[in-house]
Order: structure tokens, then C-alpha cells, then sequence
């Protein structure tokens, strides 16, 4: 798939909730990976990846170099408990080279900055213990994540698609999001259409007439 066509299938997303996504499949979907701060609208990217092996994190750093803007870094950072790998100045560094988020498979920290600054940071859970500059085994850049939480096992490799907003995360290879599109436009827009229809009746208390539509 060419570069054009993987720009149009990211536009084509960001009108999708995963919430329809989650209506037609589980595959891909990343449990207990969650929004940091609220995100009001469906944030949708290539996917660039990153591994930590060990406390030591500069592999982030090259991921965020390499990284083309309006595309989500995911940083596997299992291998650190409870460390996190990720906080404000991190994400400073993301807006200035114009990544369209962060996925963190581990912990974040500092995140009333990174409320303030608004940018889309979906981790696991917040931590106040973090790593810091080590010398050990370095990590790998464009490695392929296993991410298992209970019975849901996900593979995340560089250039899938990630669609995240308030209810989830979900990591598409793209033949698989090329393939899924069309039942997730139609449903979108069947859903809308009743969802904006009662909504008009409710705000007008008419509710008895749209219930005997």
C-alpha cells in the first residue's frame, strides 16, 4: 500500500469512534491502555515502535528523530514495572516534531503537564517512580510489540494504524483497517443518524414520538 493510500485510510479514521470498531472486531484492540486526559476527538496515525529492554530509554529519543509528523510513537515498556519511561518533557519533544500521540505499554508521569499541554498520551497507568540515565542494555527502534493482557494478545509492528480516543485504543495492520472501513463508515453514520435524531426529540421533550417512530 502506497504512501497516499495509508494518508487516506488515516482521514477516513478520524471520523470513526473505536467504539465502532469494537462493534465489528476485538483484533487489535490494547485493554487497559487508556487517555491520560480526555481526548475530544479520534486521534489517528502510523505507528512508529519502540522497545525497552532495560532502564535505559535513549531508544526513545531516536524513535522521536526518526519519527515523521502525524505519526503515534508506541513505546513497549513492559521490562519496567512500575517505572515510567514517559512524562512532560517527553511529551514537549513529541508536539515539536508533530507526532499525532503517544501510546505508552507501561507508565507515564506528570500528568497534570501533560493535561495542561493537551497532547494525546494513552498509557497504562500513571506512575511517580521513573527511570533514569543508565547504561544498560539498550532498547530497539522499529522492533514488533507483543502487547497480552488476559486472553487478548496483540501484535503492534511499525506502520499499522492506531485509532484511539476516550473509550480505547486499537492497532490495525492496514490491510486489515483497509478491509474493516467500509462496515465502520456505515455503522458511524446509521449510529449518528439515530443518536442526533433522539437527541433533537429529547431536547425538544418529544421523546413519546421518537420511541413510536
Amino acid at each position: 500500500m502506497d504512501k497516499i493510500d495509508i494518508d487516506t485510510l488515516v482521514e477516513s479514521y478520524k471520523s470513526i469512534a473505536t467504539s465502532t470498531i469494537g462493534h465489528l472486531t476485538e483484533v487489535g484492540y490494547l485493554p487497559d491502555i487508556k487517555a491520560l486526559s480526555p481526548c475530544t476527538h479520534t486521534v489517528v496515525g502510523k505507528v512508529i515502535t519502540a522497545t525497552l529492554n532495560s532502564d535505559n530509554t535513549e531508544v526513545i529519543n531516536q524513535t522521536l528523530i526518526q519519527a515523521q509528523p502525524n505519526d503515534i510513537l508506541c513505546i513497549d515498556a513492559q521490562v519496567l514495572g512500575i517505572k515510567a519511561c514517559w512524562g512532560a518533557l517527553r511529551t514537549c519533544a513529541a508536539i515539536y516534531e508533530k507526532l499525532a500521540g503517544v501510546i505508552v505499554i507501561g507508565q507515564a508521569t506528570d500528568s497534570r503537564q501533560i493535561q495542561q499541554l493537551g497532547f494525546p498520551v494513552f498509557a497504562q497507568g500513571i506512575s511517580a517512580v521513573t527511570t533514569f540515565k543508565s547504561h544498560q542494555t539498550q532498547g530497539v527502534l522499529a522492533s514488533d510489540i507483543y502487547y497480552r493482557f488476559g486472553s487478548q494478545s496483540t501484535l503492534i509492528c511499525s506502520g499499522d494504524i492506531a485509532i484511539m480516543d476516550d473509550d480505547g485504543v486499537f492497532v490495525l495492520p492496514l490491510d486489515l483497517a483497509q478491509q474493516l472501513l467500509p462496515d465502520c463508515q456505515t455503522k458511524h453514520q446509521k449510529d449518528e443518524t439515530k443518536f442526533q435524531l433522539f437527541f433533537e426529540a429529547y431536547k425538544n421533550d418529544q421523546l413519546d414520538s421518537f420511541f413510536k417512530r
